[in-house]
C-alpha cells in the first residue's frame, strides 16, 4: 500500500516543530517568528486533516 503525499508529510511538521522549537530556545541560531509561525500553523492543518480523513473511515 502506497502512502499518499499527506501521509508522508504528516509526521514532518512536528519535527520540525520540535527541531526549531529546540533550536529557538536554545538560542542555536535566530529562527523568524513568521518562519516559526508558518511551521505551527501547517502542523495544525496536518491534524485536522488527518482527523476529518480517520473521521470517514471509521463510518
Amino acid at each position: 500500500m502506497t502512502k499518499k503525499p499527506i501521509d508522508r508529510l504528516y509526521g514532518l511538521p512536528f519535527g520540525l516543530i520540535l527541531l526549531l522549537g529546540l533550536a529557538k530556545y536554545l538560542k542555536l541560531f535566530p529562527i523568524p517568528a513568521w518562519l516559526f509561525g508558518l511551521i505551527l500553523v501547517w502542523g495544525a492543518i496536518a491534524v485536522v486533516v488527518e482527523a476529518i480523513r480517520q473521521r470517514k473511515n471509521s463510518h
